[in-house]
């Protein structure tokens, strides 16, 4: 499957909040390589750099954000899980999508690399 087809495939609620998350991620990280990582679309910026991954589910979207505990602190009350560097965003409408949602992106895309291994 393509990264094209992942987001194809989602239905209407969910399918425009995934659309919404890869329009936020792709003007935060316009030259990012966005590739299928365990089914889910992932963007790498820079070599071997991961920054973050939309996952659908059936009635919502994560975007997780592979160095999410570095911004867990500052985004406490959006950020959620307990993993030692990956944490989500649990993303339930469009209105989510929203200018906090965007600087956490920016803050992520600022962090030093996270190197894939």
């Amino acid at each position: 499957m393509s990264v094209d087809a992942y987001f194809e495939k989602q239905e209407a609620d969910v399918g425009a909040i995934a659309v919404a998350l890869r329009e936020v991620l792709d003007a935060a990280m316009p030259s990012a390589e966005v590739k299928l990582a365990w089914g889910f679309p992932c963007w790498i910026n820079g070599p071997k750099n991961r920054v973050a991954s939309i996952i659908a589910h059936t009635d919502r979207c994560n975007l997780q954000l592979w160095q999410g505990s570095k911004l867990a602190v500052q985004f406490s009350d959006r950020i959620e899980g307990t993993g030692k560097d990956l944490r989500h965003e649990k993303v339930r409408s469009l209105a989510e999508v929203d200018a906090e949602l965007r600087k956490i992106v920016d803050t992520a895309v600022g962090l030093p690399s996270h190197i894939v291994r």
